[in-house]
């Protein structure tokens, strides 16, 4: 084969990338023992194109010496549109290994959001612990909510993540997650602390249950109900009731007292809250209603809801042919005996 520097070798090999070929055998083995200018020359015209830039990481990145590679991934790593993590290339993978740790720590924040993240961690974790965890707290503080949510689940919730983390380095991860602002995040780290170390919203309850993110509040009223039901109970109706707090707030307080009380112990708030003026929380009672808590007085107060949308749950409820007998639809030993199959074809 001809030398690389000859403008038509490179042409030649650039031809072949655009044609979605390899290169000649021992093309990449070839530029990586160029003289440093020559190769400096043909990396550079190298770097014009995508499909050549995957050449020179997979193929001529892990042929060049440590300090000649760190600084060609360096080069490279300013492209960031071949990082994107929709873009799946494992060649990225091969500028994570040529990158120093120290660099890598400094990069964290953008290279844990991409296609190269789990190779990141790999990395990182040959460094300890401690340097994981730095470098994981450094992508909270500065990372897109990709990288952060990414983050979240290759050391937290992957059981098999590449990055192993002692508890008090978990227990930071999750901490810096729950103070995050992306609500997908905070929902995530709520449930990972509620199976984990439930102390940390127990710590501050009335905080959690407020939360803008589903997630959190349902984590939050989990642990809270867990570990005092009774006192849990009562909060929850308090703010319930409350007409000064926010709506999805006390939503959430509605369903998990559907989720924690037994039905005799939440007929009551069905009860009220089926007729409720605000048709979410009237609707959430009649969802109680018909998945969970089935009794006839919750569903007659149902039938004389304002919101059509429960008065349509109450009718089927208390139907004497298809309702429920647990809602007063059907009793055993009623004149109406409910419904039969046959009837319809009795009836032609």
């Amino acid at each position: 084969m001809t030398r690389p520097h000859d403008p038509s070798d490179i042409d030649g090999i650039l031809a072949r990338l655009r044609a979605g070929e390899s290169p000649d055998p021992g093309a990449a083995e070839h530029v990586a023992h160029l003289p440093t200018e020559e190769r400096a020359r043909v990396l550079g015209v190298l770097l014009e194109e995508p499909t050549a830039r995957r050449w020179l990481r997979g193929e001529i990145l892990p042929r060049l010496d440590p300090a000649t590679a760190a600084a060609v991934a360096d080069w490279l790593l300013t492209y960031e549109a071949d990082f994107v993590p929709e873009r799946r290339d494992r060649t990225t993978a091969a500028v994570v290994r040529a990158l120093p740790v120290s660099e890598l720590v400094e990069r964290a924040p953008f290279l844990a959001g991409s296609n190269a993240a789990g190779v990141l961690w790999e990395r990182l974790a040959t460094a300890g612990p401690d340097t994981v965890r730095d470098a994981a707290l450094r992508v909270f503080r500065e990372g897109t909510p990709v990288a952060r949510e990414t983050t979240l689940y290759l050391l937290v919730l992957d059981p098999y993540g590449p990055g192993s983390l002692p508890d008090d380095g978990r227990r930071a991860l999750v901490l810096a997650a729950l103070a995050d602002p992306d609500e997908e995040i905070r929902g995530l780290a709520a449930e990972v602390a509620a199976d984990e170390a439930p102390d940390m919203l127990l710590a501050d309850t009335a905080r959690w249950v407020r939360d803008s993110a589903v997630r959190v509040r349902a984590a939050a009223w989990a642990c809270a109900f867990t570990e005092d039901p009774e006192r849990a109970a009562e909060d929850a109706l308090a703010l319930l009731v409350s007409e000064a707090e926010p709506l999805p707030a006390r939503r959430s307080a509605l369903l998990a007292l559907g989720e924690w009380l037994t039905t005799a112990q939440i007929e009551p708030v069905l009860t009220t809250f089926v007729r409720h003026p605000v048709q979410e929380l009237a609707e959430d009672a009649a969802g109680l209603l018909w998945t969970r808590h089935r009794t006839p007085v919750a569903a007659q107060a149902a039938s004389e809801s304002p919101h059509a949308t429960v008065r349509d749950i109450a009718a089927r409820l208390l139907d004497p042919r298809l309702g429920s007998p647990l809602a007063g639809g059907f009793r055993s030993g009623a004149e109406e005996q409910g419904y039969d199959f046959y009837d319809p074809f009795r009836e032609r």
